[in-house]
């Protein structure tokens, strides 16, 4: 597996479920896909707990609109890339359109996709995967077959179905995707315990915080928040739109993370929140989660329960090593993010019992260290 240069645009890949095929190195209708799934991308950590579905209308040969899913209640990115075309002042009909995931067939909070591609005109339609979702799950094609659309299905059917797999997971377990993340040394070890160990340089720091924008939510142990004092905020450098929310979680089972610790100053759009099983005295401006007790603490399934019911779709777990320990002990991680350094950190190796089927995805390099995503 060749190193990618850690720049930019490769952390935010990488934090999105990437690499991803590149629009220029494809032929035919797997450029256009290509061109789908870059669109998508825009949607990550928007869309929730909808899919950021991507979407393009090739008229000739030539792009004539594209649209993405940004907000759950908003239009699909089918309909985005329509109206699209429309500003653009393009003939939509006849034009083929290139869907990341199958066109939904179903009335929710906006109107069917394959309704209004139809009265559009579109002639032909190119999907990467089909949904999952049992009130769309096939109908979506047969509806535009049975109306004379000529659909395509698969192209680049791997590359999506891994773009769409947090939406897969929630629709079929109704939990949230879990991106578990560590930083260690050389040797295993996050640093020696009770105290703060810089492993990675500030400009990989900055990058890490792509993790963050393509997740809804954080979540770290109570040592981590006492030992780092962390804001746990977003501060991806892109922008973002102003309906995003990011929990920032604490599991502090007995409310014993001070009052004064960062985490809990108020900050608009990343509400604080604090995982317990008890009833400790309550913190001004943050919410408790009463969970019940689990193996290690509060349930991490009744968490990420939680989580999804405020509409989370992407958990970001960065620390520290008990609690991703924990996570991968109980079988609630769906990918693993390391951060490893070619120095020792100079603590105490972490056994990590990574599931036997994952294998390594991807990984960057940067002077004195790497990235490397298991999934």
């Amino acid at each position: 597996m060749p190193d990618l240069d850690l720049t930019p645009e490769v952390a935010w890949a990488l934090a999105t479920g990437g690499p991803w095929p590149e629009p220029e190195g494809q032929s035919g209708d797997a450029r256009f896909m290509a061109l789908a799934l870059r669109k998508g991308l825009k949607g990550v950590g928007l869309s929730s707990p909808n899919p950021p579905v991507g979407c393009v209308l090739v008229q000739g040969g030539r792009v004539i609109g594209a649209g993405v899913h940004t907000r759950a209640g908003d239009p699909h990115g089918e309909i985005m890339a329509l109206r699209d075309a429309e500003a653009r002042d393009e003939e939509v009909r006849g034009a083929t359109a290139y869907v990341t995931l199958e066109p939904c067939c179903h009335q929710g909070r906006t109107g069917p996709c394959t309704l209004a591609l139809l009265q559009a005109g579109v002639a032909r339609v190119v999907v990467g995967v089909r949904d999952p979702n049992p009130r769309v799950d096939g109908g979506g094609l047969a509806i535009l077959r049975a109306q004379g659309v000529a659909v395509e299905e698969g192209v680049l059917g791997e590359a999506c179905a891994r773009f769409h797999a947090p939406f897969f997971k929630l629709i079929h377990t109704g939990l949230p995707w879990v991106s578990l993340k560590l930083a260690l040394g050389s040797d295993g070890s996050l640093g020696p315990a009770g105290r703060t160990t810089p492993i990675t340089p500030p400009a990989v720091q900055r990058l890490g915080h792509a993790l963050r924008r393509a997740a809804e939510a954080i979540v770290v142990g109570r040592h981590t928040a006492e030992v780092d004092d962390p804001q746990l905020t977003d501060r991806w450098s892109a922008s973002t739109a102003p309906h995003r929310v990011f929990h920032r979680v604490v599991m502090d089972n007995a409310g014993q993370v001070p009052a004064g610790a960062r985490v809990w100053q108020p900050l608009a759009g990343q509400p604080a929140l604090r995982a317990v099983t008890g009833d400790p005295e309550p913190l001004r401006g943050v919410e408790d989660l009463r969970l019940p007790p689990g193996p290690r603490g509060c349930s991490l399934r009744h968490l990420l329960h939680e989580l999804a019911a405020r509409g989370v779709g992407r958990v970001l777990v960065e620390g520290g090593g008990t609690l991703v320990q924990a996570f991968l002990e109980q079988g609630l991680g769906d990918e693993f993010h390391r951060f490893q350094s070619d120095l020792p950190a100079g603590g105490t190796a972490l056994e990590l019992p990574l599931p036997p089927a994952w294998q390594l995805r991807a990984r960057a390099r940067w002077a004195g260290g790497r990235w490397e995503v298991w999934r």
